[in-house]
């Protein structure tokens, strides 16, 4: 029977096609045993697709989560481990500040004492202290070791040879004082004696060993500790760095900036020169001290020598020495009081000279307030910079007021990196800035070096210069401060019974007192007599007995005593000498004028929480900025607003100085009262974003973010977390300022309880803050957890929700993998023999 071809082929073709089902078979079950789902293709899961979608979605979202929170935890152990680190350092700051109290460092002292009669011409009285030489030969009218013992210290205060030491008289002896803490010199002390003379001493002794702080070193090394923490580094990146965490360090040098008491150096502004029509006019002032007998004293002023011979007292001197200056052409007297008089030249920019001279060992002296200033065709101001280099973030800064450019205050500052090598640097940095300014100045800026800045214009202009916002002090005119008369009355006798002594006083009015003499009375018991009298009746004058005589002082100072005093019964049989009256003291009226203190204002503006303190005479006023003053004559308004609203009234009126001055004038309520006017600003412990801090090496406001940014991490939906720290938090500034406050003190014995008292009220804050700080850190750490936890278990939940729809038996998938492989096996062979048959043979 024939084969029918069309039919075989066809048979063919379906095996063919039955073979490429098996193969695709074979792979759709390969790739679920190998994968373990259904299939990759969605289309294939039908009503369960959308399901399936949003199940994987949600893996993938919360598994994003949980990477976030992975990368962030290494940073939040590493906050941990710091924190633990700071609050260690700061509780242990804060007992070591605590405990040395009772041992606190010490300035070595010494005490120099004098022995022996004084009277000699010729006598060597010697001291060396601190390798420096110091002598005094008599001249034989030393009327005690008081004025001997001035002359040494006058020699050592006033040296430029480097010893490190001060001295003061203290009666007759000389206590001197080391200039800083612990042991720093020695000193010994000799005389050499003329032949034939009194045989004199001088012997010192260490009354006070010097001793340095116990704590100085730990001090040291919590700054050092401190400054690594908070230049931390984890994974390249700074832990507290801010958005820009991994290219510089935060903190600067925490051991390098500036005291936070008063700054390591100083800057003072000076007119040198002075335009036609200026009216800066020389002023000094004359000290008068004790003139002995014997001793002689020469004012020479525009060369005429004035010569006043003891004994006088300071007071009757200054008035002698006043009285002889005043006529001279050329210059005028004011301010005579008990201790001195001021001396002032008549024209501005017309110098005069005052020079003292004689054999007094303490001479009157003479202070230069204003020196002369010459006229000019250019007004010359010169700023003078002094102080250590290498401090971070001391801010130099000049105040130019130049109209009609500048009819404001312009201040120029810069702000020291510590690198500068020496204060011309820092004289130049201020010159560009100055020069660079727009609109110009009208001064020119030159560096004259030594540390010195000059601005010169022909026009008029003023300056000022500060070192962070240093308030300086200037009593522009004194009030004499009244003195009380004393007189002393004298009976010289001789005494008999029944003599009878009258004091009777016309201002004030009181008496007449009479004292009626006993056989055994004396001077002294006389004057007793009169002292029991004349108190008893409180007429305002007090008496007492001094040198065996009867001395009266008023009670009221600057008011005159007038009275007589009398021998009213002269009793047989000696003649008695009338009493004798001599003012020791003379009565100085108050007045006539009120003082006069300048307050000048400097320094930067825009600073936020900034406190200006002034103080009168025990009282306080304080303004804090807002940061929003344009100039420091607005600081100046406020304070003096504030000033004469005190109630009750504030011991000094005050009004704004001249626009553009910066100035606050303080004049004396109460004429013949001195004022004693102590400025000084504080700033903030802490500062607020976006406010730089003093340690941050970001210091402009552009790059606030970059110093005070916390990172934020989404760590769930709807949920992020601020999870980093800056360095600027509040308890590492008050911490650091604390740090710094216990390094000024232990340099310095005479504030040290007032400074150690704010260093550890800021380290107690501090401590909270840092705790704080970490219970924060601890919250989040905890909260990545429980939020990883959580994430985790839904993610297990989903996959086994995924699984119960695209999962397969992978024992079912593999009996059907091996039964398709079988049929697949056997079509091979099928179509491996018929691939073998010729056409013919196919046919057939």
């Amino acid at each position: 029977m024939p084969v029918n071809g069309y039919s075989t082929y066809a048979a063919y073709l379906s095996n063919v096609n039955g073979f490429q089902r098996l193969q695709t078979s074979l792979a759709t079950l390969t790739q679920q045993l190998n994968s373990g789902k259904k299939s990759s293709d969605l289309t294939t899961y039908g009503v369960e697709t959308q399901r399936l979608v949003d199940l994987r979605a949600e893996i993938a979202r919360r598994q994003g989560y949980m990477d976030a929170i992975k990368s962030a935890s290494t940073d939040v152990k590493a906050y941990d481990r710091v924190f633990t680190s700071i609050e260690d350092i700061n509780a242990t700051m804060l007992q070591a500040f605590t405990a040395p109290n009772t041992d606190p460092p010490t300035k070595q002292q010494h005490t120099i004492a004098f022995s022996g009669d004084l009277g000699d011409t010729g006598d060597v009285y010697k001291l060396v202290v601190d390798g420096v030489l110091f002598s005094y030969v008599t001249n034989g009218t030393e009327g005690s070791y008081e004025e001997i013992a001035g002359n040494l210290a006058a020699q050592i205060n006033n040296s430029t040879s480097g010893a490190r030491a001060t001295a003061q008289v203290v009666g007759e002896r000389l206590v001197i004082t080391g200039t800083e803490p612990g042991p720093l010199f020695n000193v010994s002390a000799m005389t050499t004696n003329i032949l034939g003379g009194a045989e004199n001493a001088i012997d010192s002794s260490l009354s006070r060993a010097g001793k340095v702080s116990s704590i100085v070193q730990q001090v040291e090394t919590a700054l050092i500790e401190m400054n690594a923490l908070l230049n931390e580094q984890v994974n390249d990146r700074y832990l507290f760095g801010g958005i820009n965490a991994n290219e510089r360090a935060p903190v600067v040098d925490l051991r390098r900036l500036p005291d936070p008491s008063s700054p390591d150096n100083t800057a003072a502004s000076n007119t040198t020169f002075q335009l036609a029509g200026g009216t800066i006019r020389q002023v000094v002032r004359i000290t008068t001290d004790q003139l002995g007998t014997g001793q002689t004293e020469t004012l020479t002023v525009n060369g005429n020598p004035l010569v006043f011979n003891g004994p006088m007292s300071p007071q009757e001197l200054a008035a002698a020495m006043a009285a002889a200056v005043g006529p001279l052409a050329g210059v005028s007297v004011q301010d005579i009081d008990a201790h001195g008089f001021t001396i002032t030249a008549d024209t501005a920019g017309t110098a005069f000279t005052a020079v003292v001279s004689g054999n007094d060992p303490t001479p009157s002296t003479i202070e230069t307030v204003q020196a002369n200033v010459p006229i000019s065709a250019d007004q010359v101001d010169i700023v003078a910079l002094d102080g250590p280099v290498g401090l971070i973030g001391e801010v130099f800064s000049v105040t130019i007021t130049d109209p009609p450019a500048h009819s404001a205050p312009v201040t120029i500052s810069y702000r020291t990196t510590g690198d500068e090598p020496d204060l011309n640097t820092i004289v130049d940095k201020l010159v560009a800035k100055i020069a660079t300014y727009q609109p110009p100045f009208a001064v020119t800026p030159t560096n004259l070096g030594d540390g010195r800045l000059e601005l010169r214009a022909s026009t008029a202009f003023t300056s000022h210069a500060a070192v962070q916002n240093t308030p300086v002090v200037e009593t522009t005119q004194r009030t004499v401060v009244p003195v009380a008369q004393r007189d002393e009355i004298g009976f010289a006798g001789p005494f008999d019974a029944g003599d009878q002594y009258t004091i009777t006083f016309t201002a004030p009015v009181g008496g007449p007192f009479t004292v009626t003499n006993a056989a055994t009375d004396d001077e002294a018991s006389i004057a007793a007599k009169f002292v029991s009298a004349i108190n008893a009746a409180g007429i305002g004058v007090t008496a007492s007995v001094r040198n065996g005589r009867l001395s009266i002082v008023s009670d009221t100072p600057g008011t005159a005593m007038t009275y007589t005093a009398l021998l009213t019964t002269d009793a047989a049989p000696n003649t008695t000498a009338a009493p004798t009256a001599s003012t020791v003291v003379q009565n100085i009226p108050a007045g006539p004028l009120p003082q006069i203190d300048t307050v000048q204002l400097s320094g930067p503006v825009g600073r936020k929480g900034d406190v200006y303190e002034v103080s009168v005479n025990g009282r306080t006023v304080r303004y804090t900025t807002t940061g929003a003053e344009a100039d420091m004559d607005a600081i100046a308004i406020s304070l003096t607003a504030l000033i004469n609203a005190q109630v009750p009234p504030f011991p000094a009126s005050a009004v704004p100085g001249t626009p553009g001055s910066g100035q606050l004038v303080l004049t004396g309520g109460t004429i013949g009262v001195a004022l004693e006017t102590e400025v000084r600003v504080q700033q903030p412990p802490a500062v607020p974003d976006p406010t730089p801090t003093l340690y941050n090496v970001h210091q402009e406001a552009t790059d606030s973010t970059l110093a005070w940014q916390r990172a934020s991490i989404v760590i769930a939906d709807k949920l992020s977390v601020k999870y980093t720290f800056s360095a600027n938090e509040v308890a590492f500034q008050k911490l650091t300022l604390a740090l710094r406050y216990a390094q000024s003190a232990v340099q310095d014995p005479d504030t040290y309880a007032e400074k150690m008292t704010i260093a550890k009220q800021l380290a107690t804050e501090s401590l909270a803050g840092v705790r704080a700080l970490q219970s924060d850190n601890t919250v989040n750490d905890a909260l990545f957890s429980a939020t990883t936890l959580s994430h985790q278990t839904t993610i297990n939940a989903n996959v086994s929700d995924s699984d119960k729809i695209e999962a397969v038996d992978p024992n079912e998938v593999a009996a059907k993998l091996q039964a398709v492989e079988l049929q697949l096996q056997a079509s091979f062979g099928a179509y491996a023999q018929v691939s073998r048959l010729s056409l013919i043979n196919f046919i057939a």
